[in-house]
């Protein structure tokens, strides 16, 4: 009968503690959910227009236009030794804020960089290798 009584008392105590950190996970969550200084992101209007850089794929590495619809289509042209090589596809802005792109070159995530007042747009394919890096043409 004491292990009983004991085995009640135990499973009253977790329940306890169980109740009291539900409320405090709560507060937490909530807490990171509101903040004030995060930047928006930018979206895909903002990144209309013609860039200028590097691609990596399967037909090489070598230098490189990029042109961005308002929609999200996207056109590369690397400029290769043994004739232009064009390609396309689509760049997709998530609910959570991060672009993602889909083309004949692969998939993969877009990033925006910046820094000393210039804007760098970076495809990282899934799975690493390839990919590019432009700044805005000129």
């Amino acid at each position: 009968m004491r292990l009983d009584d004991h085995a009640r008392r135990r499973r009253a105590a977790e329940g306890a503690v169980a109740g009291m950190l539900l409320p405090v996970l709560i507060l937490l969550l909530l807490a990171g959910c509101i903040t004030t200084d995060v930047a928006p992101r930018p979206g895909l209007s903002d990144l209309t227009g013609d860039w200028r850089g590097r691609w990596a794929g399967p037909a090489g590495h070598a230098l490189a236009a990029l042109s961005i619809e308002a929609n999200g289509t996207y056109r590369t042209r690397m400029f290769l030794d043994g004739g232009d090589r064009d390609s396309g596809g689509v760049i997709l802005a998530l609910l959570s804020g991060r672009l993602r792109y889909q083309g004949g070159d692969g998939n993969g995530e877009l990033r925006i960089e910046s820094a000393g007042g210039v804007t760098t747009l970076r495809f990282a394919p899934d799975g690493g290798g390839g990919g590019g890096a432009f700044r805005r043409a000129p």
